[in-house]
């Protein structure tokens, strides 16, 4: 049988394996999804069981997508540009790097973006330093934003990630700041757009940013998956914004990950349904972005 690995630290049965499954069950693929915690010393021979013939490719979770990217010599143009990669496709023994999360990002910016804007907003402000984090930015550099700050709570992660786009960077004004209510105030005084990719709001009520520092009419994108509204999202609505959660997001990512590994058109529904049964939300709820 063939399989797919999910390679990460830690790795818990989670919503992208739940919507492959699904996703490879409806389209008859026997595919077998395997589960391998690896810590980053191990990243490197995880990679090399990769070019069995019997493994199609593998998912790479945190914290290994920046390392990935540094491991696997053919990379995808965006997956180059992010210096991250989250799905591995092995073709012929020779291992493919991606970056799927690009074209997810992408794709939940535009959904919070006015149709008939003509450009993208100057000004930009970024939550998070992660892989979710370097596809955010990737995309905002592609589309000519002026200006991005990358905040992380640990400030020489934002660093790495302004380095990595530095020579991109040229004709942006790209740079990480501190984490603190008064440069995060400053920064929204002049940013219209918003992305948290910080994880921030996954798990409490807790919004990377306090209520009383959002301007308003804010476009806000928040890439926490596991709640329909966030607490970000709640308070930026409340002050005219405009705001999505991470779900159009994650399924515009999978989808185009299991065409990677298949060949196959992704059954986006099918998709959908598992991911809203994984989350326990009702799926006429969740967020429908690039269909």
């Amino acid at each position: 049988m063939t399989r797919l690995l999910i390679i990460g630290s830690p790795v818990r049965p989670g919503p992208a394996e739940a919507v492959q499954r699904a996703a490879l069950e409806s389209a008859g693929r026997p595919v077998d999804i395997e589960r391998w915690e690896r810590r980053a010393h191990q990243l490197s021979a995880a990679l090399g069981e990769v070019v069995n013939p019997d493994v199609v490719g593998a998912m790479i979770g945190s914290p290994h997508k920046e390392k990935a990217a540094s491991l696997i010599g053919l990379l995808a143009d965006e997956a180059r540009a992010s210096g991250a990669v989250n799905a591995v496709v092995n073709r012929d023994g020779r291992l493919h790097g991606y970056n799927t999360d690009v074209a997810g990002v992408r794709a939940g910016l535009e959904s919070v973006l006015p149709e008939s804007a003509s450009r993208w907003p100057a000004q930009a402000l970024v939550l998070g330093a992660g892989g979710g984090a370097r596809a955010v930015v990737s995309v905002l550099l592609e589309a000519g934003v002026g200006r991005i700050a990358v905040f992380n709570r640990h400030l020489h992660r934002a660093e790495a990630v302004v380095a990595h786009f530095d020579r991109a960077a040229r004709q942006t004004d790209l740079r990480a700041l501190p984490w603190h209510e008064t440069i995060i105030e400053a920064e929204l005084s002049k940013a219209r757009l918003v992305v948290n990719a910080s994880g921030i709001g996954a798990e409490s009520d807790e919004s990377p940013i306090p209520a009383e520092l959002l301007a308003d009419d804010l476009f806000v994108l928040d890439l926490v998956l596991n709640r329909a509204e966030t607490p970000l999202m709640r308070e930026a609505a409340a002050r005219g914004g405009t705001v999505a959660n991470g779900q159009g997001s994650f399924l515009v990512a999978q989808a185009a990950a299991f065409t990677l590994w298949t060949g196959e058109d992704a059954p986006t529904d099918v998709m959908r349904t598992a991911l809203a049964a994984h989350l326990g939300l009702p799926e006429e709820g969740l967020a429908v972005v690039g269909d």
